[in-house]
């Protein structure tokens, strides 16, 4: 008995310390974001922000152009998001239902293995030629290279799931295939088409490298708008953690209302019908 509950402790306090080694700088971006300026390198360091402020918001969302990151970066990952399921979806659904698909789609998903460096070089210079340089439709354009293959995959090993009697049935009762994959297929793999858009969002959301190459002024992400937060002297750490706060939000925010739907479409692509 003392042995289980000996165990049992050591077991919660690791879950405890792990938990805590990767929450506390979670907690500490939301600390620096409410500290103001005297306080963002004090010794010793203040864990509970007194007196709070939210000039660090002011000057980050209003000041310097926090609020057209995140229009920019909502307008990339959306319309990414979108394109990437559309495309995804379709192809995954026609690889799942014909022979030699899986070969077809290995080799789409092979697209990802290259470092992205590779890509990017290519797309500037690219977009540099057709004048597309610091656009939207540039970035969108070259996130749907990394997100089409992965929206291919993840959709094609859902659609595996689902029994073709589904369809089959379906188009006795006088679907054509194309009613059969919109009122049957598309129905049933809902859990993982939110799963899949879910994370098609993050991706865009949170790239930074080609977002970097591809935008200068008249576009900026925000996670290359960030990085551009420094003073006279210094970095203006308050600001940046609290644009990196406010820029955590929707990601959190979605996760937290289709949680359900990630768990069940995440494991969808494994129940084979």
């Amino acid at each position: 008995m003392k042995r289980n509950t000996l165990s049992n402790f050591i077991k919660f306090l690791i879950i405890a310390l792990s938990m805590l080694f990767f929450v506390f700088p979670l907690y500490w971006m939301a600390s620096m974001a409410f500290k103001p300026e005297t306080d963002w390198a004090s010794f010793p360091p203040k864990l509970i922000p007194n007196p709070v402020t939210l000039d660090n918001f002011y000057k980050g969302l209003f000041t310097m152009g926090g609020l057209q990151g995140i229009f920019d970066s909502f307008i990339i990952a959306g319309s990414n998001m979108i394109l990437s399921l559309i495309v995804g979806g379709l192809a995954g659904y026609g690889l799942s239902r014909y022979k030699g698909g899986r070969n077809i789609a290995f080799f789409i998903l092979s697209q990802r293995f290259a470092p992205p460096i590779v890509f990017t070089l290519a797309f500037f210079t690219m977009f540099s030629l057709m004048n597309l340089l610091d656009t939207h439709i540039a970035v969108i354009i070259a996130h749907l290279t990394f997100n089409i293959p992965f929206a291919v995959w993840l959709m094609k090993s859902f659609f595996d799931g689902i029994p073709k009697d589904l369809e089959e049935s379906a188009m006795v009762d006088g679907c054509s295939p194309l009613g059969a994959f919109i009122r049957v297929v598309l129905p049933v793999s809902l859990p993982g088409i939110i799963a899949t858009a879910v994370m098609l969002f993050m991706f865009s959301w949170n790239e930074f490298l080609i977002q970097l190459f591809l935008t200068r002024s008249a576009v900026k992400p925000l996670p290359t708008l960030i990085p551009r937060f420094y003073g006279g002297h210094d970095i203006l750490y308050g600001v940046v953690c609290a644009v990196a706060l406010f820029a955590s939000i929707p990601p959190i925010v979605i996760v937290a209302i289709f949680h359900k739907y990630l768990v069940r479409g995440l494991t969808m692509g494994y129940v084979k019908g």
